[in-house]
């Protein structure tokens, strides 16, 4: 990111009636100066301006260890005299832009975890709450963990078809066509099933989603709709 970092001169003090600690013969020149940055999303400026004493001879400053008293106590009357920063601190047009376009994103974010499922065969959540019987249909999605370096192996979204449930555990079915990313429900495929059978524990089971897990741990679902009115 483009970063512009610049000293600016705010004031300056004529300072003939000061002797030169460094060079006697030579007059000085006393300058506040104050620090600004910029990059594309932020402009800033100290608060404060930096007094420095300069010898108009050779064009060098003096450091603030050789400052006499009365150099101090000139630099501290002067610094009374010195503008207020334009700004602290402000946004730029294309910082402005970018904090709208955060703002827009995790507003979107939250409307999309608070808002109605937009299949119209998935109902309330409290559905969920229902025992999962054979033959139920959920919408969600899973992830496969590698045994060995528990980095994910596999992952995707879509429905899950329940083939078999048991007091503990029961077998679930991964459909066919499952989408890396997320998408509506009512756009997934929602009755073809792969004939392999998954036995998973029900970790959780909340109004708003139920969790569960493999026997091993490598495979976690997450159901977050229940489709009604399907086949058996």
């Amino acid at each position: 990111m483009f970063i512009s970092v610049q000293r600016v001169e705010e004031a300056s003090f004529s300072a003939d009636h000061l002797q030169n600690p460094v060079n006697p013969n030579n007059l000085m020149v006393l300058g506040f100066y104050r620090n600004y940055m910029g990059t594309a999303f932020t402009q800033s400026y100290n608060k404060k301006a930096a007094p420095i004493y300069w010898d108009t001879v050779t064009g060098k400053t003096i450091s603030r260890r050789k400052w006499t008293a009365e150099m101090k106590s000139y630099a501290e009357k002067c610094a009374t005299e010195v503008p207020p920063a334009p700004f602290k601190f402000k946004l730029t047009v294309v910082g402005y832009i970018f904090i709208v376009a955060i703002i827009a994103f995790f507003a979107y974010l939250t409307y999309d975890s608070l808002k109605p499922p937009a299949n119209p065969s998935a109902i309330g959540p409290t559905v969920l709450m229902e025992k999962m019987m054979a033959g139920d249909i959920y919408y969600g999605r899973f992830i496969e963990m590698d045994t060995n370096s528990r980095f994910s192996k596999r992952a995707g979204f879509g429905w899950f078809k329940v083939t078999d449930a048991g007091d503990e555990i029961v077998s679930i079915s991964l459909n066919k066509e499952m989408s890396t990313a997320h998408k509506p429900s009512a756009e997934m495929n929602s009755t073809d099933f792969e004939s392999e059978t998954i036995p998973m524990k029900i970790k959780s089971q909340e109004p708003y989603q139920i969790d569960l897990v493999s026997e091993d741990g490598t495979i976690e679902m997450s159901f977050s709709e229940k489709k009604i009115n399907h086949g058996s």
